[in-house]
């Protein structure tokens, strides 16, 4: 089709990739990354509190505590040569919120410096992920496009602290279809013409499993120079009219990555067994690694979004023979 726009697993140690499939993999770099918490060492930089127990003094601890365990994350991906990772939403606990009245980023400017260091010297590809509670494109309401603004321009902050280029991204769903698709839509549209600098220049839009397709999202990023964000299983559960094939999204992806000079990328999931649909399984499926790599036409990093985390990502590498490399980009 030609499109144009402005639970529980199975095992994975008992399968194998297929030749094919290796031979598809050695064209290309596919750099896999996981999301926040890292089960290897049992920390997630995320310590967060409450709203009644959030006085300065608490929250500098917190935020103390989750830079430190930041840094021993990135120097743990370093060492096993993971390029690609997901920043915890609460590094900051309660950042958006008023009753985080601290000024934590110059308070611990240095702490930032030199965790970002660590992803600098390895190149490191970080990310952040807010959740559809915390931001909302399409709704009309004040007090939400506030809230949405302040956790954006927190997000962006902290990737500018870390000294993350232009690669690295804030990643939004679209929000809601109130009162309809039209006027949500539309609604959308007006936010990001509207969204300050210091809140939408990372920003990336990434399609759900619930209300937005690819192809009603893509070209909202599109129209306002934002990258794509492709999920492949949330093509699946919520498929696009008419439907895309797993190719035809990451191919369309892919454009909107690249027409910034930027290296894609892509999510993967695999469907939870005896789940609602779009629920995570605890690995990625090998069946579902197979598809990607088959139809993936361009290097990009996968960002892994398994319960088991880094775990997953161990496992997937374990049973796709020596491909695709992985090696920090030139």
């Amino acid at each position: 089709m030609a499109v144009e726009f402005a639970g529980q697993p199975r095992a994975l140690s008992a399968e194998r990739l297929a030749p094919s499939d290796a031979r598809a993999a050695n064209d290309m770099d596919l750099r896999l990354g996981y999301v926040a918490n890292c089960l290897s060492l049992g920390i997630g930089a995320s310590h967060t509190c409450r709203v009644a127990n959030a006085t300065s003094r608490r929250l500098e601890e917190l935020i103390a505590q989750n830079l430190a365990e930041l840094e021993q994350i990135l120097t743990f991906n370093e060492a096993h040569d993971i390029y690609v990772y997901r920043i915890s939403s609460s590094l900051i606990p309660l950042a958006p919120h008023p009753a985080n009245e601290t000024r934590w980023w110059k308070t611990f400017a240095r702490d930032f410096e030199r965790v970002g260091k660590v992803a600098s010297r390895s190149r490191q590809r970080l990310s952040m992920h807010p959740s559809p509670a915390g931001a909302s494109l399409s709704s009309t309401r004040p007090a939400v496009r506030e809230a949405t603004i302040r956790e954006l321009r927190y997000a962006t902050r902290v990737l500018d602290l870390l000294g993350q280029n232009a690669s690295a991204r804030v990643v939004v769903h679209v929000g809601g279809a109130r009162p309809d698709r039209t006027t949500a839509l539309a609604a959308a549209h007006r936010f990001l013409d509207a969204m300050p600098d210091e809140a939408g220049r990372r920003l990336a839009i990434e399609h759900d499993d619930r209300t937005w397709s690819a192809l009603e999202v893509m070209p909202l990023a599109s129209d306002h120079g934002l990258p794509f964000v492709a999920d492949m299983l949330h093509n699946s559960v919520l498929p696009s009219t008419p439907a895309l094939s797993t190719r035809e999204l990451l191919s369309l992806a892919s454009k909107t990555w690249h027409r910034l000079g930027l290296r894609p990328k892509h999510h993967l999931a695999s469907q939870q067994q005896g789940g609602k649909p779009g629920a995570h399984a605890d690995r990625i499926q090998v069946a579902d690694w197979r598809e990607l790599v088959r139809s993936a036409e361009h290097a990009a990093d996968v960002m892994l979004e398994a319960k088991d985390k880094d775990l997953a990502l161990f496992a997937l590498r374990r049973v796709r023979l020596k491909t695709p490399r992985e090696h920090a980009p030139a």
